[in-house]
């Protein structure tokens, strides 16, 4: 229970439930007790805002500080099972029937926009000959090259742009932050022919202290950025109804939606950096993984990828299947046991 974890965790631990569960329910509480000390919702009207609650008071005294402390917490341990609901919801997992016609739209805009920088990435510049260049007079010269770099600079803006998709034919999600993960999870292990979903969970316990630091970090950054743009894009809706009547004051509300987006172009910026650590650890600690399974290492790499994939293929029925099949029928390998002392 989380209630339990914030009492045993370690430091690291409760850093973590700090950045991303306490602080962004604080600064939820903190914004909507000030919004109500401030008496910002009195000009909205008894619908939107009942005339009761407006002339709810809050202490700024020992007492006071002591329920906004335990709103948070139990704001907290309230939301805390939902997490993975939300970040899931910021990839663009929608599944329900009225996100049903918005998943398609957004998947179909992000598959083309996906086809037009593989086009930009792939479009030939064509520069001019050194020979022809030279018998050019000086100002079609410049502009020749300026061209040249032109469309370098357009082909490299277009790849960079492009690492946020999934490769290949690999549906999109319609988020960016969806597709970033995405990639994540099709990439780092599929290079060596390995499963990414499937190995990731059997691979990190392996992982040295910085590596895997590395990638916790970076996911604490994807939970806690996402975290905060919802966080930020709520405050920002309270906003907008509290000071509805008040054009100076919906600067407020306006610089938290801007925050919200800042905070999730954070959440894809994690989830980046999480893609390069997970690649990192498969580079050096893929036959760890090997080793651990008391399996031979490969000599050349073509014998690598058929071991990979015959072990992809058994995690991924083993874990996938209600009557998952035994090793003895899928697997056709030889134990290395190392010695023991």
């Amino acid at each position: 229970m989380w209630l339990g974890a914030l009492f045993t965790s370690t430091a690291a631990n409760f850093g973590r439930l700090l950045i991303v569960g306490l602080l962004p329910n604080a600064i939820l509480v903190a914004y909507v007790w000030v919004l109500v000390m401030i008496e910002a919702f009195t000009n909205t009207g008894p619908l939107l805002f009942p005339e009761a609650l407006s002339k709810v008071r809050f202490k700024t005294d020992a007492g006071g500080l002591l329920m906004f402390a335990l709103l948070v917490i139990t704001l907290t341990t309230v939301i805390q099972p939902f997490q993975i609901r939300l970040v899931r919801i910021m990839e663009g997992y929608w599944r329900s029937r009225l996100g049903a016609v918005p998943f398609r739209v957004a998947t179909a805009l992000h598959t083309r926009r996906r086809n037009r920088l593989r086009q930009a990435v792939n479009a030939p510049v064509r520069p001019v000959g050194d020979a022809r260049l030279a018998d050019m007079p000086i100002a079609e010269q410049i502009r020749e090259q300026r061209r040249v770099r032109r469309l370098e600079m357009r082909s490299e803006r277009a790849e960079a742009r492009l690492m946020a998709y999934p490769p290949g034919s690999e549906p999109v999600l319609p988020t960016m932050l969806g597709n970033t993960l995405r990639r994540n999870e099709r990439v780092a292990g599929e290079r060596y022919a390995l499963n990414t979903l499937r190995t990731w969970p059997r691979l990190y316990p392996l992982l040295n202290e910085r590596i895997a630091g590395e990638f916790d970090s970076d996911s604490d950054g994807v939970d806690a950025s996402t975290n905060l743009a919802v966080t930020f894009l709520i405050m920002s809706g309270l906003g907008f109804v509290a000071f509805a009547n008040d054009r100076w004051m919906l600067l407020v509300p306006s610089t938290l939606l801007l925050l919200a987006v800042a905070a999730y172009r954070a959440a894809i910026a994690a989830a980046a950096n999480q893609g390069v650590a997970m690649s990192v650890a498969y580079d050096l600690h893929r036959f760890d993984l090997l080793e651990s399974l008391h399996l031979s290492l490969p000599a050349t790499p073509e014998n690598e990828a058929a071991r990979n994939r015959e072990l992809s293929h058994f995690f991924e029925v083993s874990d996938g299947m209600p009557d998952p099949p035994s090793a003895e029928e899928e697997l056709n390998l030889f134990y290395v046991h190392p010695a023991r002392d």
